[in-house]
């Protein structure tokens, strides 16, 4: 299939497209900036701002759950959709605004908000593509184009905003790109009109309308409360882990011998997913802050904000997504396609190598404890492939293994795992944690360096025998 014929989808998926594209402008913005803001605006220490942001981050990807549930059998996937895109331009428009001791609200709000949202577009993409698989895998792959083009120009602007505005601007234009998701639902609404869960085409009762209201009320309320004692959250998230691990294994020995094997499968593959996730998410944590204090805040003589970096993670998944297609393509064309076992590996192999190259570019081109700004561009090559190998497949993956009856339970697995992986990250990223008094780059870098490297050995080899077992694990896709 040539690329022009791949744009051609059906009329509903791009109201899709566009609200995703915007709701992520307005996520990735505020992602950004958020943890230099702690530690630049609010003065928190690095070890405060990493826990606190990776309390925010696991509530992120535990709620979608929820939200999912919400659209599936009360509200509808079009309503929680839009009801979600108001909660975040809430959640924004109070972070813009708000003062230093409101922090935890604000990012209640936004929480709860991307849990209403989160997996309801998809929802309504995979009702807008069934009975048509052949376009299903495109549809899918250009939606996870949106995620990126919009995190791609978000991350790029909302860093000059705050250079020039400040802070609170650059939270606000968060706001105003979710203000666009809503403009473009209700101008193109009438694209999706027969498209929904049965919940969408029922009126819904004032009852379930309140009880909906005070479910997000608590939650909010609950989610700042989790926030402000987040070591507290970590210990609750972790918890939930070790429950819904239990019941997974219940579900695995009381599963008929086919689905059995795909079961552990696909749970060794979530396992194995979350050292990917935790790695990922140093991304806005501690390399935000290395690029902040020893990095070059240039490329090619043109000044770049220390967070907008992280521009080049979506930079490279949009090149390189065309790309890792057409080999996948051409290897399934000769019968020889690769596992997803064996891609999860290459994957977390790509992403051991990211650390790798940026600790050599430390270690070797480092200048009164600064090195170029190119190094991170490289890291992001590598890392933007190991997410593409492992993240983008992750949801493909239980598709693909899990009976339909376990879908909603394996989704929601899924979500969580990512979540103890947030909580995870920002112990990891602690570990880097530059005392307040330091502020000579040739101080901070050895700091950096040290947990960069470990975390480039430690995850090679994680690789490595995850490629030892990729035999064993083909095996069980039978």
């Amino acid at each position: 299939m040539s690329f022009p014929d791949a744009l051609k989808q059906p009329k509903p998926f791009y109201l899709v497209f566009f609200i995703e594209l915007w709701e992520r402008f307005g996520y990735y913005g505020m992602q950004a900036l958020i943890v230099l803001y702690f530690v630049k605006e609010l003065k928190y220490s690095d070890s405060e701002a990493d826990h606190l942001f990776a309390a925010f981050a696991a509530l992120i990807y535990l709620l979608p759950s929820l939200g999912g549930y919400i659209g599936d059998r009360l509200l509808g996937t079009k309503n929680t959709m839009i009801f979600g895109t108001l909660v975040l331009i809430i959640g924004y428009s109070y972070l813009a605004v708000a003062g230093n001791n409101d922090i935890y609200l604000p990012l209640g709000i936004i929480a709860v908000g991307v849990g209403l949202f989160k997996a309801n577009p998809a929802s309504l993409l995979s009702k807008i593509y069934e009975g048509d698989a052949a376009k299903l895998d495109g549809g899918f792959t250009l939606y996870y184009m949106a995620v990126n083009i919009g995190s791609f120009f978000s991350m790029a602007l909302t860093p000059i905003f705050a250079g020039i505005w400040g802070w609170h601007i650059a939270f606000g234009i968060c706001a105003i790109g979710m203000c666009l998701a809503m403009l473009t639902y209700f101008f193109m609404r009438g694209l999706v009109r027969n498209y929904g869960s049965k919940s969408d085409f029922k009126k819904v009762a004032l009852s379930t309308m309140t009880l909906i209201l005070l479910i997000t009320i608590a939650l909010i309320i609950l989610s700042a409360w989790l926030l402000r004692h987040y070591t507290f959250s970590g210990w609750l998230i972790l918890l939930g882990g070790i429950v819904i691990l239990g019941m997974f294994l219940i579900e695995i020995k009381k599963s008929p011998a086919n689905e059995k094997r795909s079961l552990i499968l696909c749970l060794i593959l979530i396992i194995q997913a979350i050292i990917f996730f935790v790695l990922y998410l140093q991304m806005p944590t501690s390399l935000n802050l290395f690029a902040l204090r020893n990095v070059e805040h240039h490329l090619w003589g043109i000044p770049i904000e220390p967070a907008s970096y992280q521009v080049f993670n979506s930079a490279w998944i949009m090149l390189l997504s065309p790309i890792l297609a057409m080999i996948y393509n051409q290897l399934a064309h000769r019968n020889s396609d690769l596992s997803i076992p064996m891609k999860f590996a290459l994957g977390t192999f790509c992403t051991g190598i990211s650390f790798i190259v940026l600790s050599a570019g430390i270690h070797w081109f480092s200048y009164n404890g600064i090195i170029s700004g190119w190094w991170l561009v490289l890291f992001y090559f590598f890392e933007g492939a190991g997410e593409l190998l492992v993240s983008a497949l992750g949801l493909a993956m239980v598709s693909r293994f899990v009976p339909q009856r376990l879908m909603g339970f394996t989704m929601g697995s899924w979500f969580l795992c990512t979540s103890i992986a947030g909580i995870m990250a920002g112990h990891l990223a602690s570990l880097a944690a530059v005392p307040q008094e330091i502020t000579d780059p040739v101080l901070s870098m050895p700091i950096y360096y040290n947990l960069f490297i470990k975390i480039g050995v430690v995850t090679i080899a994680i690789s490595l025998v995850m490629a030892i077992f990729v035999p064993a694990l083909k095996r069980l896709t039978r």
